[in-house]
C-alpha cells in the first residue's frame, strides 16, 4: 500500500478543514433557529477554547507574549468579537449559501483594500483588475433584484462582518513574526470568551443550551470544535508543510463548500446572482492575493 508523504497527508487534511469551514454557515444558520445571537456567540468560544487547550499542549505552541503582542491580540480579539455578532445577526435574516459566498470572497478583498489604504502599496495591473472583479461581483452577491435593497437578506451584517474580518487579518499580521499562529487564535479565542463572559449577569437565557438536543449540539461542537479549532489548526499548521500560496488556493473551497452544503442540508438554491458573483468573486481572489505573472510565462513556454 502506498504511504502518504507529509505534504500530501497535509494536502488532504487541507481539504478537509475547507470543508468544515464551509459547513460552518449552514450549521450556524441551523444554531441561530434556536436561541439568540449573543447566547450561540459565547458557548460557540467557549467550546473551541476547550479544544484549543489539549491542541496548544500536544502541537507545543509557544504561548509567550510582548507587550506589543499583546496589544495587537487585544485588537484582533474585539474584530473576531465583532465579527462573530454579525455573523450569527446576517445568518438569522439571511441564506447560509449566499451569506457564506459573499462573506468569504469579500475578506480577502477588503484586506487588500485596508492594506493599500492604511499602507499606500503600489498596485499591480493583476490587483486592479482583481479589485475590479471584486466590486463588480459584490453587486452581484448582494442580490439586490431578488432582496429589493442593500440591507435585505442579512447584506448588511455579511459585509460588516468581512470588514470586520479583514481588520482582524491586518491586526493579527502584525505579530505573525511574533506569535506562532495557534496561539493567535488561541489567545484571541480566550479573550473573545472573556469578552462575551459579563452576559452571565444580565442575560437568563445563557444556560438554555442544556435543553437543547442533539442536533443542536452536533452543529455547535461542529461549528466549535471542528470549524474553529481544528480547521483553523490544520490550515495554519499545513502552511508551514506545502506552502502559503498552495495552502491559500485551498480557501477558494470555502465559498463553494458552504454554497454546497447549504443546499444539501437547508434546501438553500442559489440564485443565479450568487453563482455569477462566487464565480467573479473566486477570479477576483486569484488575482489579487495568488496570481504570480510568472504562472503565465510557464504556460507560454509548454
Amino acid at each position: 500500500m502506498k504511504r502518504f508523504n507529509e505534504k500530501q497527508l497535509f494536502a488532504i487534511l487541507l481539504f478537509v478543514g475547507m470543508i468544515f469551514w464551509g459547513g460552518s454557515w449552514p450549521s450556524s444558520k441551523i444554531l441561530t433557529q434556536y436561541t439568540s445571537t449573543e447566547v450561540i456567540t459565547f458557548w460557540r468560544f467557549f467550546f473551541a477554547l476547550l479544544t484549543f487547550v489539549p491542541i496548544v499542549f500536544a502541537l507545543k505552541v509557544p504561548l509567550r507574549l510582548t507587550p506589543s503582542s499583546l496589544k495587537y491580540l487585544l485588537l484582533a480579539s474585539f474584530f473576531n468579537s465583532l465579527y462573530s455578532i454579525l455573523f450569527f445577526t446576517g445568518l438569522r435574516f439571511g441564506f447560509a449559501g449566499a451569506g457564506g459566498v459573499l462573506v468569504t470572497t469579500l475578506i480577502p478583498i477588503f484586506a487588500y483594500l485596508l492594506s493599500y489604504w492604511l499602507y499606500s502599496n503600489p498596485l499591480e495591473k493583476h490587483e486592479v483588475s482583481g479589485l475590479v472583479l471584486g466590486l463588480i461581483s459584490g453587486l452581484f452577491l448582494l442580490n439586490l433584484s431578488h432582496y429589493g435593497d442593500l440591507l435585505g437578506g442579512g447584506n448588511l451584517f455579511f459585509v460588516a462582518s468581512a470588514l470586520s474580518w479583514a481588520s482582524l487579518t491586518l491586526a493579527t499580521q502584525k505579530i505573525r513574526h511574533e506569535v506562532h499562529p495557534v496561539a493567535i487564535n488561541f489567545y484571541t479565542t480566550l479573550f473573545s470568551v472573556i469578552t462575551y463572559a459579563p452576559l452571565f449577569l444580565w442575560n437568563t437565557n445563557m444556560m438554555e443550551i442544556g435543553s437543547f438536543d442533539g442536533w443542536f449540539w452536533g452543529n455547535l461542537l461542529f461549528v466549535s470544535c471542528l470549524s474553529t479549532a481544528f480547521g483553523t489548526t490544520i490550515y495554519y499548521q499545513a502552511i508551514s508543510i506545502v506552502g502559503a500560496s498552495k495552502a491559500s488556493t485551498f480557501g477558494l473551497m470555502v465559498p463553494v463548500n458552504a454554497l454546497l452544503l447549504s443546499w444539501l442540508f437547508l434546501g438553500e438554491t442559489p440564485t443565479h446572482e450568487t453563482l455569477i458573483g462566487g464565480s467573479l468573486a473566486i477570479l477576483a481572489i486569484y488575482l489579487i492575493n495568488l496570481y504570480r505573472p510568472s504562472h503565465l510565462q510557464r504556460f507560454r513556454r509548454r
